[in-house]
């Protein structure tokens, strides 16, 4: 089974938009200021997921986050087993201090967590008056999956169309926050080694998202003109796109991993290498007792 493996190079740049699609640098994270301009969350996790988010002097202290070689590292700790009606396996999520309103966001990745119980999610928000400020998820996914999940979230009767030029595969276009099962318009990417052990094998890679007052396009590219990018693997575009505006503005950009909880949780012993239920209980506790008593499943390598 794969270890979990935490982000260890990333480099986000957003960018404001000028005319033809072309675009000029207003902000860059990386290893120099990046534990300088993201705060570190550390509630309740809002997923229900068996994790405790620690603050920046317990993540630094445990060697749950790292910063040198011009990498950076967001981990969990894969040291101790706990109880399973405890807490939950420490963990961080950052918070950008900065919030964006549209924009092209890239970031370059050279692993990304995966294994039984895992959850990532890399998306942006808005964390002030939430959820009437939606939600955009660029990386997602849980426990052994391979293939990434984009998708928006929207508060009031959101919904897109299903012909839009992508790569991808639709889930949903239905966009509302809280509707049956809450995974708003959603997106697999068809393109290999998208997520999980086949993007770390790959040796990691770049994720784009574009975001404008008329679209929300998600992608693989390195370049900083969009026109050049071809197809993307998810794009969201009307009869919803019209008020875009109104329904995406001022987001921080979040990372974090957290366990088990509603997604991970939910289809946790449902894949072909995960961690087999236990008889007599159900997937959600199964998936707390191994993360809670398997600590080596979470360490960093292979």
């Amino acid at each position: 089974m794969a270890r979990l493996k935490a982000a260890s190079v990333l480099i986000v740049q957003f960018l404001s938009q000028a005319p033809a699609l072309q675009y000029q640098l207003i902000q860059e994270y990386n290893a120099s200021n990046i534990f300088e301009e993201f705060n570190f969350f550390n509630g309740s996790d809002p997923t229900g997921g068996f994790v405790q988010y620690v603050p920046f002097d317990v993540a630094a202290n445990t060697q749950l986050i790292g910063n040198g070689s011009d990498q950076i590292y967001l981990g969990v700790d894969s040291s101790n087993i706990y109880t399973p009606g405890g807490p939950g396996r420490p963990s961080v999520r950052i918070e950008s201090k900065l919030t964006f309103t549209e924009g092209l966001f890239v970031i370059d990745l050279l692993h990304v967590p995966v294994g039984c119980g895992t959850w990532l999610a890399l998306w942006t928000t808005g964390l002030s008056s939430w959820p009437a400020d939606g939600e955009i998820g660029i990386i997602e996914n849980v426990n052994d999956a391979r293939s990434n999940n984009a998708a928006i979230h929207a508060k009031g009767e959101c919904s897109v169309l299903d012909t839009a030029n992508q790569t991808g595969t639709w889930k949903s276009t239905d966009c509302i926050i809280n509707h049956d099962d809450n995974q708003g318009c959603g997106t697999v990417f068809t393109e290999p080694a998208s997520f999980g052990a086949d993007f770390n094998t790959n040796g990691g890679g770049v994720y784009a998202m574009e975001w404008t007052s008329s679209s929300i396009r998600s992608g693989s590219s390195p370049l900083p003109d969009s026109d050049t990018f071809g197809a993307p693997s998810a794009s969201v575009e009307g009869p919803c796109s019209a008020s875009f505006g109104e329904k995406f503005f001022n987001h921080s950009i979040v990372i974090d991993t957290t366990f088990c909880g509603g997604w991970a949780g939910g289809t946790f012993g449902t894949g072909t290498s995960a961690y087999p239920l236990k008889e007599g209980l159900g997937s959600l506790d199964s998936c707390v007792d191994y993360v809670a008593s398997n600590p080596g499943a979470f360490t960093w390598g292979v």
